[in-house]
């Protein structure tokens, strides 16, 4: 009975393993992202605020913790603002076609620049709206996002909607097709460009909770304005 009880393990160590296991386990999970995030914040604190340091082991009144990050945080603004004007604008250009020209650089600047537009502008041009598709055939569905729409009118004499999408690749959205589709054939998702390329980039695994249901809301939406519903 004693050996049934404790099924073949007595004192029940096993299950006190299993137990500390999980719970060790559990403190990792939740512990180790908070120590990364904080490792890298500094790391990175370090070596932006380390630009004076040079200036610094000359003139000891510049070793100012926080004083680098400073410098660098006003030489980003003084670009920001040199690069609304015309002057900074053409060097800009002159400084992107002589990146252009270097190989492997030339991808790599587009891609960072690309990234950088899609999260950090706040007008976004190049994509409109993200939407699902059936692609690579029926009953598989991909992201895509709308760059622009027009019309024109087939061979019946009927005004049809089509619109040109983007359809990005993983983990790299950069690169992908450019389809031109009928935008009764797109699906809302429901979410913003930020969050559907941030899927894209993860392979899904970085998906809004709440997303089934903002997806589920965007389709009735779209139900109520298309006119074929009536």
């Amino acid at each position: 009975m004693e050996k049934d009880r404790g099924n073949g393990r007595p004192g029940g160590r096993p299950k006190l393993f299993v137990w500390l296991r999980r719970r060790f386990i559990t403190g990792l999970v939740v512990l180790l992202p908070t120590v990364l995030t904080v490792w890298l914040l500094w790391k990175i604190f370090r070596s932006v605020d380390g630009v004076l340091r040079p200036l610094a082991a000359r003139y000891p009144l510049l070793d100012i913790p926080g004083l680098g990050v400073l410098a660098v945080l006003l030489i980003v603004l003084a670009v920001g603002i040199s690069a609304a004007n015309l002057l900074g604008r053409r060097f800009i250009r002159l400084l992107e076609r002589a990146l252009g020209r270097v190989p492997l650089v030339n991808r790599m600047y587009l891609t960072l620049k690309q990234m950088s537009e899609v999260f950090l502008q706040e007008k976004r041009t190049a994509f409109r709206r993200a939407v699902m598709i059936e692609y690579p055939r029926r009953g598989l569905y991909s992201v895509g996002f709308v760059t622009s729409t027009w019309r024109f009118r087939d061979e019946t004499g009927r005004e049809r909607a089509m619109v040109n999408l983007f359809l990005p690749t993983t983990p790299n959205p950069t690169s992908g097709l450019f389809l031109i589709l009928p935008e009764e054939d797109t699906e809302p998702m429901g979410c913003s460009i930020e969050e559907a390329v941030k899927m894209v980039i993860s392979g899904g695994a970085v998906t809004p909770s709440d997303l089934p249901v903002r997806f589920a809301a965007s389709r009735r939406a779209g139900d109520r304005d298309d006119p074929r519903r009536d």
